[in-house]
């Protein structure tokens, strides 16, 4: 994730003195300056590399902004779930739809829909992560109405869409969580991505539409199944801080998979992930 941006305007320290981050949502969530054309080329390139038969659609929903989300949805023969993915701060497909295609060897249904002010879709004048949330519920409600209704829908999120996969988990009956890279809370996060030198001397400004993102509270009334998957190398979200949302999940059907070698962002590049989540899955049944 892009939390470390927030540190780049790094405060000078002058005689002892202290300051403050500024965590806002424009600073905390990254924003393109225009949507860009849907480019889906590295995905095209994985299918072709497989010779895999595939189904793509192009996905443009309007939200209650007024604003358009595109996105895709594609499906694999015989599916064994529908996962719908919530990226990373500033992971658009454009810039990596080839991940598409390995949730595709589990077999899995995938919808990813960018999220608003990101890749190919609409930017709003003032972002208000809110309105993200009420997005999520709508991308949610979406790969519920297009994709097979026998097979389990899941909700997979990464980094910061972890928050937005135990949000629409609080609020829409979604049959699993697997949450990748998960921000325990993100006063913690941001911390944690400070140098260790400059902790005493600085306190956070938090803003009160991220005051709440924590994903520790967000996932204390869920019990149903869940995933947890984090690289061993991870420095954004530490294995120390996915086990903490680990331990507040209340659920008897709960895994945490710590993936040997990987750093934030790159665990499903293993075969031996792709592994544990066609296992998971197939525990859904």
């Amino acid at each position: 994730m892009r939390v470390i941006k927030l540190l780049i305007p790094l405060c000078i320290l002058v005689l002892g003195s202290g300051c403050a981050i500024d965590v806002s949502p424009k600073a905390f969530i990254h924003q393109d300056e225009q949507p860009l054309q849907l480019d889906t080329s590295s995905l095209q390139k994985a299918i072709q590399k497989d010779e895999a038969q595939v189904s793509i659609t192009t996905v443009q929903l309007t939200n209650a902004q007024g604003l358009e989300l595109v996105g895709v949805a594609v499906s694999y023969p015989k599916a064994k779930a529908n996962i719908v993915f919530f990226g990373g701060d500033g992971q658009t497909i454009n810039s990596g739809s080839g991940l598409i295609h390995r949730f595709g060897q589990i077999p899995a249904n995938i919808l990813w829909v960018d999220y608003q002010g990101m890749g190919a879709s609409g930017k709003a004048e003032k972002l208000k992560v809110a309105n993200l949330k009420s997005d999520a519920l709508q991308v949610y409600d979406y790969a519920k109405e297009v994709f097979p209704k026998r097979l389990p829908t899941l909700v997979h999120g990464l980094s910061m869409g972890s928050l937005m996969a135990t949000y629409v988990a609080a609020e829409r009956p979604v049959d699993a969580i697997v949450l990748d890279g998960a921000l325990n809370d993100l006063p913690s996060v941001v911390t944690n991505m400070m140098p260790s030198w400059s902790r005493i001397f600085t306190t956070l400004d938090i803003h009160p539409d991220l005051a709440n993102m924590s994903n520790v509270d967000a996932i204390k009334d869920y019990h149903g199944p869940v995933l947890f998957l984090v690289g061993e190398k991870d420095r954004i979200t530490p294995v120390a801080f996915v086990e903490q949302v680990y331990r507040a999940a209340p659920s008897e059907h709960k895994v945490l998979y710590v993936i040997p070698g990987q750093t934030h962002f790159h665990g499903m590049k293993q075969e031996a992930t792709i592994q544990r989540y066609r296992e998971f899955v197939e525990s859904l049944k």
